[in-house]
């Protein structure tokens, strides 16, 4: 009877002692390499905002950047970049927030192909779970393409909007500029948080080879945009738990991947949170609780035409 009940005790017991046991040297440099990334993808979209609006400094831009990326964590990835947009609408007068949505699109563009390279490498190692897109879906979202780009020749409130995204997607439009000044740094963001992911490894002692570190980044859900099934501390465990020994070729320690999927998110979020804090604070200008609440809800949208 009591046998579920003891070992239940016993894992918590392993989790905790896993989550003790941890090297903290690796926790911070795995911390400092994941900032670096944040600051890394923070250059690139500075650059890409840079194509549509020459005279913005590039570190602006990277503040703006790296405070959304820090509110990821108790917000949603879509709650970030609307902090970040926020911030850039609230500085750039002429900034539609169309034009800003399409500089996203220029980001996630590269997100979502590096995670399908990701992606494809894992399912090399063996990791299964990995689903593409349902044909449904994708014909959905030509179709809502197809009626958008109709409806934009009847309406001058869209066509307008249609014009405003394309400003956005300025740095797509010259393929020279994107690949000298955004590419280079939104590959070494990649390559930065996959570092940072192989330091979370090694902290607590499990493989870190480059296999498991593509296998544990796609599980986890690095590339946010691809269909991953599982969400959540719980979900993230038992994938990885499922996944790291076929990436590794041998057994791992259950207790320490669970202190992995614990660790991980907390650190960054409490990390990523105090970062934003401090800079949203001197961004606006916030000199009390108060006002910084106050700027802060003015960064979300005024639905009051396009440029509103």
């Amino acid at each position: 009877m009591f046998a579920p009940v003891a070992s239940a005790a016993s894992a918590a017991e392993g989790l905790a002692g896993a989550v003790a046991h941890a090297h903290v040297g690796w926790l911070v440099a795995a911390v400092c390499l994941h900032v670096a990334g944040q600051l890394s993808r923070g250059f690139a979209w500075g650059a890409v905002l840079a194509a549509a609006w020459p005279d913005l400094s590039a570190r602006r831009a990277c503040a703006w950047h790296v405070c959304g990326a820090g509110f990821t964590g108790v917000l949603s990835p879509r709650g970030g970049d609307l902090v970040r947009i926020g911030l850039a609408k609230r500085e750039l007068r002429e900034a539609s927030w169309p034009a800003l949505a399409g500089t996203l699109a220029v980001e996630g563009s590269f997100e979502l192909a590096s995670g399908v390279v990701l992606m494809l490498l894992a399912v090399g190692v063996g990791v299964g779970g990995l689903h593409a897109p349902p044909p449904a879906l994708i014909a959905t979202l030509l179709l809502a393409g197809t009626v958008v780009a109709l409806l934009a020749r009847r309406s001058r409130r869209l066509t307008r909007a249609v014009s405003e995204l394309r400003r956005g997607l300025a740095a797509v439009r010259d393929p020279r500029r994107f690949i000298r000044q955004v590419l280079p740094w939104q590959i070494a963001g990649r390559l930065l948080r996959l570092a940072s992911l192989g330091c979370f490894l090694c902290a607590f002692e499990l493989p870190a080879a480059p296999a498991v570190i593509v296998a544990a980044s796609v599980t986890q859900g690095s590339g946010r945009m691809l269909p991953i099934p599982g969400a959540g501390t719980a979900a993230a465990a038992a994938a990885l738990l499922a996944i790291l020994p076929v990436a590794a070729g041998h057994p791992v320690d259950a207790s320490a991947v669970g202190a992995l999927a614990i660790t991980q998110p907390a650190v960054l979020t409490l990390v990523g949170i105090t970062l934003s804090l401090v800079l949203l604070t001197v961004l606006v200008g916030a000199r009390t609780p108060r006002a910084l609440l106050s700027a802060a809800r003015s960064l979300a949208p005024q639905p009051v035409g396009v440029k509103s």
